[in-house]
């Protein structure tokens, strides 16, 4: 059964879709934005979509950049300083296996042991790693379109268990994030972690397997309905032998395991390669629209207008597939700002949490904590659940998720700070001490440490900013800086009750609000804030 608040949360998504739709430009659908008419609200979906946020001072700086130099500082970040720099993973030591093969049996599997446990810890860095990038890169589109092309080339540690190759393959998407699609699809194709997460390893002439081939055209390149079984076989005789040496963790071509013989696809008889496969495929009319739509899905929304979708297609083709000239399309286009764009997008845990730490201007917590809480909502970084990777939008809901991001929110507002414990009596600090001991686990462990950690922010400095001349105002004022959604009426109501003391509380005064008991009393409203169905869109 449907909660209340996911059946709003679905209905609010469903309203956003079709309020616009019948204004969306059909002669232009991509007709560039006025830069005379770039809002402080459209300063601020930008920075979400091309982004993870940012504090209103942050939307305040961008809106002031105007339009176009917005856009440029947005996706030429190669000349922002990487911060954060590259990692290094070292691939694993060879094993000696004339050595390993003599053995006992225990001693095997304690040497297996011991290089899995270094290999997770490997993992774990390259993880937290990824996440500090998220956390603090000054560089927003590069990690959001790095995050888009993990999900599009998906792979899993779960699957590969080496934590060497995937640092490699972060590299080649990180390389290539925003440079040429053509270029990309040819590395990946021979990328080490994609040729084991998709059995390639496996694929020989006589005895071809046909995974990569069939999720190099379905998901890669042309999707469903754009290419027939037959051409399949084909495809995947032409990978046969793009397989991994295993001693080098390199791309190794093996022309044994080859086959070398004619082959007919998409139409085109002849000896086909790899290469040659992957580079007919560009040529396909149904590449560029499809993976022109993908992007601007993963930045707009869901473009179900088949005019959209090929003046999109039409403009990757016509670059040749370089990746930049779409994004400042799209990001420069009317449509992008449109209603239908705005808070029609679910957050995801990943995107939850950052956004909400860089909104209200909070000092993150380590990234190894902010990874846990984001496993715990069903997105584990680096580990999605299958090749189609995360689905997305309302796939991120259901009654279970709901309710941990209302909890979450809780920890991350009411005990984000040192203050909350000492605002509580003894005996409920004693309480919530020992109700924390009992969680058990990875939730236990994070959770824990949300609850000393310090977010740095003051909720009472943040409203006396906005300088609410009553508690309506004030409801009104954090909904329109917080909120992609406008509130509903009874929604909007139940927060000024609360204000007013209307459950029997102490009533806010808005012209006295530097006192600890207001302090609770606005983590207490943040809180309710984020717990309803609007501050779940972006």
């Amino acid at each position: 059964m449907k909660t209340p608040a996911l059946l709003s949360l679905i209905c609010l998504l469903a309203v956003s879709a079709g309020t616009v739709r019948a204004n969306d430009p059909v002669e232009n659908p991509l007709q560039p934005k006025d830069p005379k008419s770039f809002t402080l609200s459209d300063a601020r979906h930008l920075l979400f979509r091309a982004g993870f946020g940012g504090t209103p001072d942050e939307v305040r700086r961008l809106h002031r950049m105007g339009l176009e130099k917005a856009v440029a500082w947005l996706v030429d970040y190669e000349k922002s300083p990487d911060i954060l720099g590259p990692i290094e993973i070292t691939k694993p030591e060879p094993l000696d296996y004339q050595v390993f093969r003599k053995k006992s049996e225990m001693e095997r599997r304690e040497i297996n042991n011991k290089r899995r446990r270094t290999d997770q810890g490997k993992f774990r860095n390259l993880r937290s790693w990824t996440m500090n990038r998220i956390l603090h890169s000054s560089r927003p589109l590069e990690e959001k379109m790095v995050l888009f092309w993990h999900n599009h080339f998906t792979t899993s540690y779960r699957d590969i268990r080496q934590a060497f190759l995937l640092a490699k393959q972060d590299d080649l998407l990180r390389k290539h994030a925003t440079g040429n699609f053509g270029e990309m699809l040819q590395e990946v194709s021979k990328d080490p972690a994609m040729l084991l997460y998709l059995n390639n390893q496996q694929n020989r002439k006589g005895r071809a397997n046909e995974n990569y081939a069939r999720e190099v055209m379905e998901l890669f390149t042309l999707g469903l309905g754009n290419y027939t079984e037959n051409d399949i076989k084909e495809a995947a005789r032409a990978f046969t032998g793009w397989q991994v040496n295993r001693r080098t963790g390199e791309f190794l071509f093996n022309r044994r395991n080859h086959d070398f013989g004619n082959k007919t696809f998409l139409g085109k008889t002849g000896y086909l390669g790899g290469e040659e496969v992957l580079d007919h495929l560009l040529e396909q009319k149904a590449c560029p629209p499809y993976i022109a739509s993908k992007i601007f899905a993963w930045l707009a929304f869901e473009p179900d207008d088949e005019t959209l979708r090929q003046a999109l297609g039409k403009t990757l083709k016509r670059t040749d597939y370089e990746i930049k000239p779409l994004l400042r399309q799209i990001l420069k286009s009317e449509v992008f700002y449109s209603e239908k764009s705005k808070g029609s997008q679910v957050k995801s845990p990943l995107m939850l949490l950052v956004s909400t730490f860089r909104m209200f201007g909070m000092t993150p917590p380590p990234a190894d904590t902010v990874l846990a809480a984001c496993d715990s909502l069903g997105q584990a970084l680096l580990m999605p659940p299958n090749v189609k990777g995360w689905e997305g939008g309302l796939n991120w809901i259901t009654t279970a998720t709901l309710l941990q991001r209302y909890n979450l929110s809780g920890y991350l507002v009411k005990l984000g700070d040192q203050d909350s414990l000492t605002m509580m009596s003894q005996k409920q600090r004693k309480q919530f001490q020992s109700n924390m001991k009992k969680i058990g686990g990875a939730r236990g462990r994070y959770l824990r440490r949300l609850a000393s950690w310090d977010s740095g922010v003051s909720f009472i400095g943040m409203c006396q900013v906005m300088e609410p001349g009553s508690i309506e105002d004030l409801v009104d004022k954090l909904s329109e800086t917080y909120l992609f959604a406008p509130l509903p009426p009874e929604r909007r109501q139940a927060l000024v009750d609360f204000l007013a003391g209307k459950d029997g509380s102490e009533a806010l005064d808005v012209d006295h609000l530097g006192t600890p008991k207001a302090e609770a009393k606005i983590r207490r409203l943040i809180h309710l804030l984020m717990s309803t169905p609007e501050f779940q869109v972006c």
